[in-house]
């Protein structure tokens, strides 16, 4: 199944609920007063952690919320927490399922001085070449 988005009519609706008492559009998650078009209309629960017979019916806009940049992006907003949780799910059904790769032994020679590494530092560098020939005439 693939992503339910908000139709534009379901994004005016949100805007609308977010306006405060002085018609100011304000963050559904602090409350901040945002500049015109300083947001983004969010998933309250991501998509990809919702499951699949819910994915099945319609959205609306009580699953919806508008979010600031103060809240939605940067290091400590909603799409890396987002992020961070869908991959842990994934991990976690992924064990469930026994579809977790075997751990395998690290392929490398360590952090003892390789024979490339050894040969390299043997090698005599050329003499340095000259920017301008000496024209001959």
């Amino acid at each position: 199944m693939t992503r339910r988005n908000f139709t534009r009519n379901q994004k005016e609706q949100i805007v609308e609920r977010a306006r405060n008492a002085s018609g100011n559009v304000a963050c559904e998650g602090c409350g901040l007063v945002l500049k015109q078009g300083a947001w983004e209309v969010d998933h309250i629960i991501a998509e990809a952690l919702r499951p699949e017979a819910d994915k099945q019916r319609k959205i609306t806009i009580a699953e919806g919320q508008l979010l600031g940049f103060c809240c939605h992006r940067g290091e400590d907003g909603k799409t890396n927490k987002d992020v961070t949780l869908i991959a842990k799910a994934k991990r976690v059904y992924n064990r469930a399922n026994g579809l977790k790769s075997p751990k395998q032994k690290i392929r490398s020679q360590g952090f003892a001085v390789s024979v490339k590494a050894a040969a390299r530092q043997t090698k005599v560098p050329l003499p340095p070449r000259p920017l301008y020939r000496e024209e001959l005439s």
